[in-house]
């Protein structure tokens, strides 16, 4: 894995900096706020800037109904009162104030069919209008979901380390430059804004800052993978521990890949993602040990 890039070896690059100036990576942060997006322009934004489409997944019906329920409850409660494998049943409970408390009454029963997408109820005029919000709902993408599909995006093809513990603010290395910025095409598409800013090597507080934000991702991702196997027993899968033995197996290859970013800190992650490994493999024996006989 390339560790650091030299600006000028890019064919292209974002950035007016002198010939020879080495780029640790660059912060980045980005906008996605206001009007909603329609799920279609989202697709065709991914699509447009050569990148993968499948990180935008369609809402199934019961979730898009849970955000339609937002503008539905205007003076109303909505509740969920059970659930089969192909419908949902929802209570709509009116409220109304009646000088100094309030008094409720049982509006309609709607149900939800799961695989269509149709909502039903005795009401029709709430129905429609309860259709007409579950359709809007399917459709629209706020700035939150295109937050997510965004982090879907780095997490499969390149690495994000937060800056602040609130996130928001990420480094990004030099080596997912390209990468970067195929995602603020496809932002500038949805009018939104990715803001970047290059990180050159050799000045003390920004090799420091970033040695200790990769330091800090690596090991969260490595305290994740160690959880996830301390969580395992016997009706763990097969295919899930080997998922878990490639994810470890990634991040040590990332830990190798930064190695000039972490400087000292590298021989910690290397001992971190072998106690990983050894728990893994414990784990596995564990699991497949022949029972014992009494």
């Amino acid at each position: 894995m390339t560790t650091l890039t030299t600006l000028t070896t890019l064919t292209t690059t974002p950035f007016a900096v002198s010939e020879g100036t080495r780029l640790l990576g660059e912060v980045i942060t980005w906008t996605c706020s206001g009007a909603s997006v329609r799920y279609p322009d989202l697709i065709a934004a991914l699509r447009d800037a050569g990148l993968d489409e499948s990180v935008a997944r369609e809402l199934a019906p019961k979730h898009a109904f849970t955000r339609a329920c937002k503008r539905l409850s205007d003076r109303r409660i909505i509740r969920q009162v059970a659930e089969d494998a192909r419908f949902v049943r929802f209570q709509f409970t009116a409220e109304s104030r009646d000088g100094d408390h309030y008094a409720y009454e049982l509006e309609t029963m709607l149900v939800l069919d799961k695989e269509t997408g149709e909502v039903s109820c005795e009401l029709p005029g709430l129905a429609t209008l309860a259709q007409e919000e579950l359709d809007r709902a399917t459709e629209a993408r706020s700035g939150a979901d295109v937050t997510r599909v965004i982090q879907k995006l780095f997490e499969k093809n390149a690495d994000l380390f937060p800056i602040r513990p609130q996130g928001g603010a990420y480094f990004c290395p030099a080596a997912h430059t390209v990468y970067v910025e195929k995602v603020q095409t496809m932002l500038g598409r949805l009018n939104g804004q990715l803001l970047r800013f290059p990180v050159p090597a050799g000045l003390p507080e920004a090799d420091r800052s970033v040695k200790e934000a990769v330091a800090a991702g690596l090991t969260q991702l490595i305290e994740e993978h160690r959880k996830a196997v301390a969580q395992f027993g016997e009706d763990t899968r097969e295919d899930t521990l080997k998922r878990a033995a490639e994810k470890i197996r990634v991040t040590r290859l990332k830990v190798e890949g930064y190695a000039e970013l972490l400087a000292e800190e590298k021989a910690k992650l290397d001992r971190a993602v072998a106690d990983a490994q050894d728990e893994l493999r414990a784990k596995v024996a564990e699991l497949t040990a022949p029972p014992v006989v009494a």
